[in-house]
């Protein structure tokens, strides 16, 4: 599994988020269900196109990353449970308008370091 988005942050000297900051994530990019998570439970930050599920795709590449089903703090994603014993670590797409530009900033510098 992958680090934890402040661990990676952390360690590029950037400034590390923590348990209180949350970032706003979505299963799709254009779904109208979105829920808030603590940015430190998002792990695996990267570009991608296609989603996860259905594997529907952006019409650009936006950064995703995976959260597993039960770390949802508020609100609700596309996901049932119904393929296996929860929690699963489902993929989520960080949606621009949805959250801090700083925040934002922060997730596209870390998914470039993952280019790399």
């Amino acid at each position: 599994m992958s680090e934890p988005v402040s661990t990676k942050l952390a360690a590029e000297n950037t400034e590390t988020l923590t348990a209180e900051d949350f970032v706003i994530v979505r299963r799709h990019w254009n779904d109208w269900r979105k829920a808030k998570v603590r940015v430190t439970d998002l792990t695996g930050v990267h570009w991608d196109v296609k989603s996860g599920g259905v594997g529907s795709f952006s019409p650009r590449p936006m950064v995703y990353g995976y959260v597993s089903c039960d770390r949802i703090m508020e609100g609700e994603l596309a996901h049932s449970c119904s393929h296996g014993p929860a929690p699963h670590s489902i993929k989520v797409v960080v949606v621009k308008k949805d959250n801090p530009s700083s925040l934002v900033r922060r997730l596209r510098a870390l998914a470039d370091a993952t280019k790399r």
